[in-house]
């Protein structure tokens, strides 16, 4: 064992959560993973203090990373620490290489999951304060407009009376805080989620190379190769992305039938490497997501049989989806249909695309 696995094996080898000892364990075990990481090192920013520049380093910074909750931040993705600390080693070949590897992907799963404990327990609540950076001071309730009047809580209780920070990601609506446009015109099609525009493409293709610069949607890709895929050739895929400090529960664009659900498991890091800012890495790798990475697909039959497909596609720490709705079910517009979790979903495991018809 070199010099750098000694210290990794002095530092680390105790008080690591379970999973980040098996990540540690899989990379010194295999001698092309820990190539890849020695490299990658070696590849990103030499001498910024900021990036751990040695495996050691990296996993207690990953381990620490783990067992604490997401601060605000008036940077935009800041609030998306696992985004920001992996970020620099993806932009690197061998990084890159490191992250798509299936053996990692699995692994990060694994992390997520333990993330989503700490996620779920009072004392990741300590960052729901009004103090410098909590959740509630002044610069974040400014990016997070009329909070109080639209989400259940209640400003008088501890934390506003979120029991945890996954409490508070995935706050519901107060009645009547999201209201719907002609819910009874079957011509208005509603928003499915609260984002930003990302992409909005016609004539989609059965098969196209997404994986290029700009790429193009690529339906048996997005679907994984599932038949159903045929049936939306030639249709219209609307794509929107959400910001860190948004609303993240799912809701129907349609009303209808819901006619099939699909879960497709993906890669964890869903990334392209080559643009130059930490806004463009992200906003520019959402097409690349939704061909790759995890993603719920939620199928609605209109009453005069169109067929909407709602996929939502989660990225990194927002990589987990859960699906609140079954086959059979008859959904109004509006209604909620799931959600995406930060860190990994523990519980069972069950954007907008379709072809646009006149309906």
């Amino acid at each position: 064992m070199d010099f750098t696995k000694n210290v990794i094996s002095q530092t680390t080898s105790t008080n690591l959560n379970t999973s980040i000892k098996a990540f540690k364990s899989l990379i010194e075990s295999d001698p092309k993973l820990y190539k890849l990481t020695t490299e990658m090192f070696t590849q990103t920013r030499p001498g910024d203090p900021t990036i751990p520049s040695n495996l050691a380093t990296f996993i207690i910074q990953l381990n620490s990373l783990v067992r604490s909750a997401p601060v605000f931040s008036t940077q935009r993705w800041a609030s998306s620490p696992l985004t920001r600390f992996i970020e620099p080693y993806i932009r690197t070949p061998s990084g890159y290489e490191f992250f798509l590897n299936a053996k990692v992907n699995n692994a990060f799963h694994d992390i997520l999951k333990d993330w989503g404990k700490f996620l779920r327990s009072p004392e990741s609540a300590a960052v729901l304060t009004s103090e410098s950076n909590g959740w509630f001071s002044p610069d974040a309730l400014a990016n997070m407009r009329d909070f109080e009047k639209t989400f259940v809580c209640d400003p008088s209780k501890p934390h506003w009376g979120f029991n945890s920070w996954e409490e508070f990601f995935n706050r519901e609506l107060r009645k009547g805080a999201r209201p719907i446009a002609e819910p009874d015109n079957p011509g208005v099609v509603s928003a499915a989620v609260d984002g930003v525009t990302y992409k909005f493409a016609t004539n989609i293709k059965a098969k196209d190379e997404y994986w290029l610069k700009d790429q193009l949607y690529s339906l048996e890709d997005m679907l994984d190769e599932d038949p159903i895929a045929g049936q939306f050739v030639g249709g219209t895929v609307l794509q929107v992305y959400l910001e860190p400090t948004g609303y993240h529960r799912w809701h129907a664009p349609v009303s209808g039938v819901v006619v099939r659900t699909l879960e497709i498991p993906g890669i964890f890091c869903p990334a392209q490497r080559d643009n130059t800012s930490l806004d463009d890495w992200v906003s520019e790798s959402q097409g690349y997501a939704v061909h790759t990475a995890t993603r719920h697909l939620i199928f609605i039959e209109t009453e005069d049989k169109v067929l909407v497909c709602c996929l939502f596609a989660g990225i990194l720490e927002r990589g987990s989806c859960e699906t609140t709705v079954l086959p059979g079910d008859y959904v109004e517009k509006g209604q909620e249909l799931g959600m995406f979790h930060f860190g990994g979903f523990l519980g069972p495991r069950s954007g907008l695309i379709g072809r646009i018809q006149k309906i």
